[in-house]
């Protein structure tokens, strides 16, 4: 698992057109609702056996801060050891 697999597959969960995502853009510029972002959870969850809950993603700001996270504690029963990063 690459930095790129996690951003595609960010960009296929949201249905955003190739290159309209990158690491630096702000959260809010990719998802319309709290149902986007209960999606992406769910959907890097069982892609990459991670545990992200909900209340975390107030420390989560960016597309490169999913990015991080997702690599941090990828296969994590938990999830929760990379979170200290933010």
């Amino acid at each position: 698992m690459t930095q790129d697999d996690i951003l595609e597959t960010i960009r296929t969960t949201l249905s955003l057109a190739p290159g309209r995502v990158n690491v630096t853009m702000p959260i809010e510029e990719v998802v319309n609702d709290s149902m986007d972002v209960v999606e992406l959870i769910a959907v890097l969850g069982e892609t990459y056996q991670v545990s992200i809950e909900p209340s975390k993603m107030n420390h989560i700001k960016t597309i490169g801060d999913i990015i991080a996270y997702v690599l941090a504690n990828q296969g994590t029963a938990e999830g929760r050891a990379g979170m200290a990063a933010f």
